[in-house]
């Protein structure tokens, strides 16, 4: 489990080919810290660490995995948002992120707003009833603020923090992110289904 607060942007080193599926090399100063079985939070995904050295660790993506993010597009020297698994004991200040990740989505819009950057994403209809305005939303790993919400598409503002902390400084027109709904979101839509297929 997982808050959405990104504690580095590590790069990815080398990605191939593997039995099981792909096997990614990827340099991050927290490697030192990190222990094979352990999971870490790669662009929002949820992996478990293979291998770790001083400044590298692996781990290993499986064809369901490939399928439904966008690790399989990722290339040589692709910024990757890093975050550790949640302590008990550590405050929550993002939102409770999984790392199950729901869809893919791209950037349509980028625009200016004093200090903040204005990002549009679409939603698939098949979701739409998971976002609301300033609900919270995971793009990337990241723990997001819903600014808009406006026929099937969401607008989030960035803050400079943001912009300059994670992957966000490579996003352009066109990027493919992962997107994870909040878990309370799904489970009030699950209880609803299920209490009006019972009426």
């Amino acid at each position: 489990m997982f808050t959405g607060l990104i504690e580095q942007v590590g790069h990815l080193e080398s990605i191939s080919d593997a039995r099981f599926g792909r096997e990614l090399v990827i340099s991050s100063r927290l490697s030192s810290e990190l222990s094979i079985g352990q999971s870490i939070a790669i662009n929002g995904i949820c992996l478990s660490i293979t291998d770790s050295y001083a400044d590298r660790f692996s781990v290993m993506a499986v064809p369901e995995t490939l399928s439904k993010t966008t690790l399989g597009d990722w290339k040589s020297k692709t910024p990757i948002n890093l975050e550790r698994s949640m302590l008990p004991t550590a405050r929550l200040d993002g939102h409770i992120v999984q790392g199950h990740v729901d869809t893919i989505s791209t950037i349509t819009k980028i625009s200016q707003q004093k200090d903040e950057r204005i990002y549009e994403i679409p939603i698939p209809e098949k979701f739409s009833g998971l976002v609301v305005p300033r609900g919270s939303i995971s793009i990337d790993g990241i723990s997001l603020t819903i600014a808009n919400l406006f026929d099937l598409k969401i607008s989030i503002a960035i803050i400079p923090h943001t912009f300059h902390n994670t992957n966000v400084s490579s996003w352009q027109l066109g990027t493919s992110c992962n997107i994870e709904f909040d878990i309370l979101g799904k489970y009030a839509a699950r209880q609803m289904s299920i209490h009006l297929n019972s009426e």
